[in-house]
């Protein structure tokens, strides 16, 4: 491999390597600990992404800069220390462009991003360039160009709707939980990539805002000293705003003494434990309360709850701690145990057979769901299978 060869595949390695690693460290700890990046990228693979993507514009634009009898007389340290100051710029300014475009829909984020990542890049795409023979002129971009813009842009867009909709689902999901610290971080996120779809029934902004107006009060509220001799209740509720503050060892010494013989408080506690990583202690509560409450389950509304949530944390566990055949096994008792719940179960196993490459057995489940529980499960079943279909054309009808 030539010299030049090597310096190209190196500024390659460095257009990406030194902007991903200059954005992603200058974002608060909050959300670095949260899985985000630095705004306006979101999460860190959308950033790496975009600069990657960002590469053919920047050679393209790169080899018409060398061309340019100004820039081609410039020292190769030259683009390296501009590449230096670019990143550090962008981690600058990067926030501000973000809240700038924050609420002018998807395709207005993507420029922006795609805007930033080529800007990031082009120093050392021209640093890893060739200066052209002496008797060259510049070369005229032209379609090559609307080609490269093309690249930087449309394969991001399509990723960044994917990491929206998994993103979108997974706020909704904390919200549901009333994990309200740890969905105010992924709302933010999905409002920076510009998505307009909606977390739990309202936009993404709206969400925000409204998260930005209960976490102080709520924050305020946990300040507040707890008497020594403050009652079971009180603790509990104490407990309760922890969580949703996302500050889980310490509502764990609060719900601890209070698990033994109480169904509701070893749930949330077992929940807490899922939230730390702790999953044998969680899986251990788990499992009590659904052993205690199955044999009422039948008769017992708030017994046939028990179980179902116990379940559901029991097979969230699995999967968070990569034992597949442990969740499939749990879901199949709920399904076999729990027949009121058949629908919900059949739906759940669908969606993890899908997960695990298994179409066939997924449609299965998926359309059982639909058809025991119309109302609840045709959509969810039906976008569920679409997404089969597209993924796997040649296995299903």
């Amino acid at each position: 491999m030539s010299t030049s060869e090597l310096r190209l595949v190196a500024g390659c390695v460095l257009a990406v390597a030194v902007p991903a690693a200059a954005l992603h460290l200058s974002g608060p700890d909050q959300r670095l600990a949260a899985g985000l990046t630095a705004p306006p990228f979101g999460w860190p693979r959308l950033l790496v992404a975009h600069l990657v993507a960002a590469l053919p514009l920047g050679l393209i634009a790169a080899q018409w800069v060398r061309s340019l009898p100004g820039a081609n007389g410039a020292a190769r340290g030259v683009w390296v220390a501009v590449g230096l100051a670019a990143a550090g710029a962008g981690a600058v300014v990067s926030p501000g462009l973000g809240e700038a475009v924050a609420g002018a829909g998807p395709v207005a984020a993507l420029v922006l991003r795609g805007l930033l990542a080529v800007g990031l890049v082009l120093p050392w795409c021209v640093w890893a360039t060739d200066r052209p023979p002496g008797s060259a002129t510049a070369p005229r971009p032209g379609l090559r160009f609307a080609l490269g813009a093309g690249v930087a842009l449309v394969p991001c867009g399509l990723y960044t709707e994917a990491v929206i909709a998994a993103r979108t689902e997974h706020a909704s999901e904390l919200l549901g939980r009333e994990r309200l610290a740890r969905a105010d971080v992924v709302v933010g996120g999905l409002v920076e990539l510009g998505s307009v779809s909606p977390v739990g029934g309202r936009s993404p902004t709206e969400v925000r805002d409204a998260l930005a107006a209960a976490l102080p009060r709520l924050r305020q509220a946990a300040e507040w000293p707890l008497p020594a001799a403050a009652p079971p209740a009180a603790r509990l509720n104490r407990a309760v705003l922890l969580v949703r503050l996302d500050r889980s060892p310490e509502a764990a010494a609060l719900l601890e003494p209070l698990a033994a013989g109480n169904d509701t408080v070893a749930l949330l506690l077992a929940t807490v434990y899922r939230d730390q990583g702790r999953w044998a202690e969680s899986d251990a509560l788990f499992t009590r309360v659904l052993d205690a409450a199955l044999p009422r389950a039948a008769a017992d509304p708030a017994a046939l709850a028990a179980c179902q949530t116990a379940i559901e944390g029991l097979a969230f566990n699995a999967r968070e701690d990569r034992r597949p055949a442990d969740a499939e096994r749990v879901l199949a008792l709920g399904l076999g145990a729990l027949p009121s719940r058949a629908a919900y179960f059949h739906f759940q196993l669908g969606r993890h057979h899908a997960d695990g490459g298994r179409p066939h057995r997924a449609v299965e489940h998926l359309r059982e769901a639909a058809r025991l529980d119309p109302e609840r499960y045709a959509g969810p079943a039906d976008k569920a299978l679409g997404a089969i279909r597209t993924s796997t054309p040649a296995c299903l009808p």
